[in-house]
């Protein structure tokens, strides 16, 4: 905490915020004449001679990040922010300027959270808990907040600023703060340098760049650490992370990884085969660990450790038993390859591309390939797909693919000229008469079946109260990266990422070990960006990148793998379940919940999420409004005892 009033931090707050973070690790304190500086786990920097303290959360060993950190400031300014390829937060306080400047990672691995109150202090934290027990906060639930987290969205939702407290802000990764007396001033510092891959004129190039990166942000993960865990589905991304950590933990003559995969008991989610694979290839220390039994428990438990409703379709409960083991264990590290498919990509904008350039022979031909693989699941074309010959598959396929696009032209263009436009295309892509008009068919019955989905299920009263506004977030940053590189960082710097991060940092913190991402790595991050679409297609594979730069490392299967598990099954049992354990605790007509739900809608969702006659392909969009009302109805109630 900064006082900018000449108050002294009291001991009280003090005493709370170690109380709240002990378990980040051991703290060491800064008391300076405007405040007071705590580093739980890390260290305090100083350089006297300047008047800087800088307090820098990271967990990467490399002391040139928290030992130089105030050299690099003095010398770069703002810009050293950009070149610093680590998970981090850091608060610097210059005490000749009484000025404060904070700093969060590309893509929020590290949170923080901040208060400021014009004239009287500035606080901050990597928890909202530290912050909601000091003296001057008032705790109130941000009710903007509610409409974002309970919308079913079929977009990327960019990452906000704002907090389940009113008041209470979260810096936006890729942003730094400056802040003073009166006011705070948000800017972005991250500047992709995608043109350090600008002379990469091979595709072979970049998958070896990506093994090289990959490794590389791996060892700087691992380096340090005494006790190496990992997530190990059986995806690419998981294994990736896993054979790469495991052969490094090998050279390096360490103690064998700690490998985990979730068995559900259901065959829909069943990758044991693939998870195998890799086990037997690298002789990890395999543990297959269950969901914890009660799902209510676990809901709670990550209201109390996250300070805000869960995050996951699925309730953590598979995160929780996963950290449980690894705290038995001993590991201090678990390495994960969450969303690594944002990051390192299946290339299917290469199609789109194709489409804005009107290239109709290599779309054909890209199409043909995407099919061309037996074990590709095409069930989003419709039922009955087995049964198809390769060029009905295909022309559903190229159908699904150009469908947004006829229909723009459609839209946009006089009917003479979109026929013309119609036609051509239809005759370079080998489609015929009766595939389109099956098409249109579908697209009307679909959308029929669309308008009568729900995607919220708030009161008329909380939608008039609560009218949607445009909320601080990362959706500025993304577009000015967009328009300078012609790429887009949608796919990774939204509100499902970053949340995830900061909700498994919370997990692991509490359980004795650092979650990490090398996916996330800036290196990854900005190769990935840079590599083009047609690499990254791979002949119709997809993951380009990984396939071709971890041939020799991931086992045949994985390799070769194109389909995932579905979870759908499983999300739907698991919102039933939450539904019968949770419903009494927040029934009663004067729950705070029902100021925000409309009670006729909820039991709508309820009733098709137990209807089993309901496909349940349909079932998604209503497993997460369901479980996300129960998620906020409970925290609702813990929000009450916060303090």
């Amino acid at each position: 905490m900064i006082r900018f009033d000449g108050k002294a931090v009291s001991a009280q707050d003090l005493t709370h915020i170690k109380q709240r973070l002990r378990h980040r690790g051991e703290v060491s304190g800064q008391i300076i004449d405007q405040g007071a500086l705590l580093a739980f786990g890390n260290t305090i920097e100083s350089n006297n001679a300047a008047g800087i303290y800088a307090v820098v959360h990271t967990d990467f060993p490399n002391p040139s990040i928290n030992q130089l950190f105030i050299s690099s400031f003095l010398q770069n300014g703002l810009s050293s922010f950009n070149e610093l390829n680590a998970d981090f937060a850091l608060t610097l306080w210059d005490t000749r300027q009484q000025a404060l400047v904070c700093a969060r990672d590309i893509l929020g691995v590290m949170p923080f959270y901040y208060v400021h109150q014009p004239g009287r202090f500035f606080a901050f934290a990597t928890e909202i808990k530290a912050l909601i027990g000091l003296a001057g906060i008032v705790v109130t639930p941000n009710r903007h907040k509610f409409r974002e987290y309970l919308t079913w969205s079929t977009t990327y939702t960019p990452y906000s600023s704002e907090t389940f407290y009113e008041n209470i802000y979260s810096l936006l990764p890729g942003h730094f703060l400056e802040v003073n007396v009166e006011k705070v001033h948000l800017a972005p510092y991250w500047n992709p340098n995608l043109g350090k891959f600008s002379q990469i004129s091979r595709p072979e190039e970049y998958s070896t760049l990506f093994k090289e990166h990959f490794t590389a942000a791996i060892d700087a993960r691992i380096k340090g650490k005494m006790s190496i865990g990992a997530h190990l589905s059986g995806g690419l991304d998981s294994s990736s992370v896993s054979c790469i950590a495991q052969s490094l933990l090998t050279q390096q003559k360490r103690p064998s990884l700690h490998t985990f995969n979730i068995d559900t008991g259901l065959a829909s989610t069943d990758e044991s085969t693939f998870v195998e694979a890799v086990v037997k290839q690298y002789h990890t220390q395999h543990h297959t660990v269950h969901p914890t039994a009660d799902v209510l428990d676990a809901v709670l438990k990550i209201n109390q450790l996250f300070d805000r409703p869960d995050h996951f379709i699925i309730p953590s409960s598979f995160h929780l038993s996963v950290s449980i083991k690894a705290k038995q264990l001993g590991c201090d590290c678990l390495l994960t390859g969450h969303d690594g498919d944002s990051v390192i990509t299946t290339g299917l904008e290469y199609l789109d591309y194709l489409i804005d350039t009107s290239d109709w022979q290599e779309l054909r031909l890209a199409c043909l390939q995407y099919i061309s693989y037996t074990e590709r699941n095409l069930a989003f074309l419709g039922n009955n797909n087995g049964d198809l010959s390769t060029h009905s598959k295909y022309e559903k396929y190229a159908l699904h693919i150009i469908g947004g696009n006829i229909t723009k032209r459609f839209r946009s263009h006089p009917f003479s000229t979109f026929l013309k436009a119609l036609s051509i295309t239809k005759q370079a892509l080998r489609i015929s008469t009766s595939a389109i008009i099956a098409y249109c068919i579908q697209r009307v019955k679909a959308k029929i079946v669309h308008q009568n989905l729900l995607d919220n299920a708030f009161s008329v009263e909380f939608k008039q109260q609560i009218p949607a506004r445009v909320l601080q977030s990362t959706e500025a940053l993304s577009a000015s990266i967009s328009s300078e590189f012609n790429v887009s960082t949608n796919q990774i710097l939204n509100t499902t990422n970053v949340i995830c991060n900061e909700q498994l940092n919370h997990i692991g913190a509490y359980y004795g070990h650092q979650y990490t991402f090398p996916f996330f790595d800036k290196n990854v991050v900005e190769l990935g960006l840079s590599t083009p679409a047609k690499i990254s297609f791979d002949h119709g594979r997809g993951r380009g990148l990984i396939r071709n730069g971890l041939q020799t490392i991931l086992p045949s299967q994985i390799v070769s793998r194109l389909t995932k598990a579905n979870f759908v099954e499983y999300g739907t049992i698991s919102a039933q379940q939450l539904y019968l354990a949770a419903h009494q605790q927040f029934k009663s007509p004067s729950h705070a919940i029902w100021e925000v739900i409309d009670r006729t809608l909820f039991l709508k969702i309820v009733n098709v999420v137990f209807e089993h006659r309901v496909p349940m392909q349909r079932k998604t969009r209503y497993n997460w409004l369901l479980s996300r009302i129960i998620y906020l109805a409970l925290w609702l109630d813990s929000a009450k005892n916060a303090r």
